[in-house]
């Protein structure tokens, strides 16, 4: 893999989240309301069918990458578990109400097509501002208020994902949830996020 300290490989999650999202919503004409939204660091969750009001989120896939450094190049396994059209037992996509059923095959090329689309950018630019617009239009906390276990259960509000190494921005919350103008970044790979708890805690 040809990525450069502009183009960090920690990227490569969220590249491929992206591309998850992108291509389901552009799997064909009608599919681009299909409410599919990307949970920090690697998770893909999609608005409950079960819940007409839309602000009730389940997950649907996740995303797991394995690196290893030999000979001056990243060498990376990504694996991607999605639900597409499963009924059980989780929410798929078929769920979702698209205007015709997901198929596998069509489903994978567009990925893959978007994958590679952003990976080629990607590599030239780094995580610039139109990354950062695209992966924000999908991101699920936006201004979500957080516990910060490892901070000793501060409360902050998520301000979204570093540009250099893809750090998790979450500003520091004082009385009456007023900002201290602390702003704490947190790893992918040493945190994990209960979102539906609002608590970010250290992985032991």
């Amino acid at each position: 893999m040809s990525l450069t300290t502009h183009a960090p490989v920690v990227f490569l999650q969220y590249l491929v989240a992206l591309a998850i999202v992108e291509g389901i919503q552009s799997y064909d004409h009608g599919y681009q309301r299909i409410p599919v939204r990307l949970k920090w660091p690697n998770d893909i969750f999609a608005s409950d069918p079960a819940d007409s009001s839309g602000k009730t989120f389940v997950k649907i896939g996740g995303i797991l990458v394995n690196s290893h450094y030999s000979s001056s190049e990243y060498l990376c396994v990504v694996g991607v578990g999605l639900n597409a059209t499963n009924a059980s037992p989780t929410t798929s996509l078929n769920a979702l109400n698209p205007p015709t059923p997901f198929t596998l095959e069509k489903l994978l090329a567009r990925i893959l097509t978007c994958f590679s689309t952003l990976h080629e950018r990607f590599v030239r630019t780094g995580f610039d501002e139109t990354f950062e617009k695209l992966y924000y239009k999908h991101w699920l906390h936006t201004e979500q208020i957080v516990t910060l276990e490892a901070e000793g259960g501060i409360r902050a509000r998520l301000k979204g994902i570093t540009t250099d190494w893809g750090l998790l921005k979450a500003e520091e919350l004082g009385w009456e949830d007023r900002p201290t103008g602390r702003i704490l970044t947190l790893q992918s790979d040493s945190n994990s996020f209960d979102f539906f708890k609002g608590l970010i805690k250290r992985k032991v």
